[in-house]
């Protein structure tokens, strides 16, 4: 019974482990990319692939367009595994 218990344990803890990496992954990857000015302005206001408006992209901290951002996901794995 207690080997089981221990074995039990392991799992539960690799589960855990496992998990949190991933929320740590999916984390970095909503992360902003830029940070704003203290003016207020942000560094980078056009996409940094096609010069693209990022309108309220840059206030979320991010460098890129929808669509560009888009291709780079689907270009690798989206959710780290």
């Amino acid at each position: 019974m207690a080997n089981e218990a221990d074995n039990l344990d392991r799992a539960a803890d690799l589960t855990r482990a496992r998990a949190e990496a991933q929320i740590a992954a999916v984390r970095l990857q909503a992360a902003p990319e830029q940070v704003q000015n203290p003016d207020g302005t942000w560094p980078v206001t056009e996409c940094v692939v096609c010069d693209a408006d990022l309108g309220k992209r840059a206030e979320l901290g991010k460098i890129r367009c929808v669509r560009c951002q888009e291709r780079r996901e689907r270009g690798g794995a989206q959710w780290p595994r």
